[in-house]
């Protein structure tokens, strides 16, 4: 009996410390991810930023006007019928 008690105690103790180093090292692992992903985006905003006052100015490709245009065409007529009750 004795050494069912031992054998119960001494793994609930060792899940007990398992647990608790490995939420330890997950914490550990995702604050260096999330410190590496803020690191990452300082850097690109740093990198995208214009420098003294330039302004850049997306413009459209030809192709893609041309390809729009050829889509965006009138809408058709409708007579409007009003109904009286």
């Amino acid at each position: 009996m004795g050494f069912i008690f031992k054998f119960i105690l001494i793994a609930v103790a060792l899940s007990w410390i398992f647990s608790s180093l490995l939420k330890f090292f997950l914490r550990s692992k995702l604050k260096q991810f999330a410190n590496h992903a803020n690191d990452l985006k300082r850097e690109e905003e740093r990198r995208n930023k214009p420098k003294d006052g330039n302004v850049n100015v997306d413009h459209i490709p030809r192709d893609y006007q041309e390809k729009r245009t050829k889509e965006i065409r009138g809408g058709d007529y409708i007579d409007y019928e009003e109904v009286k009750d």
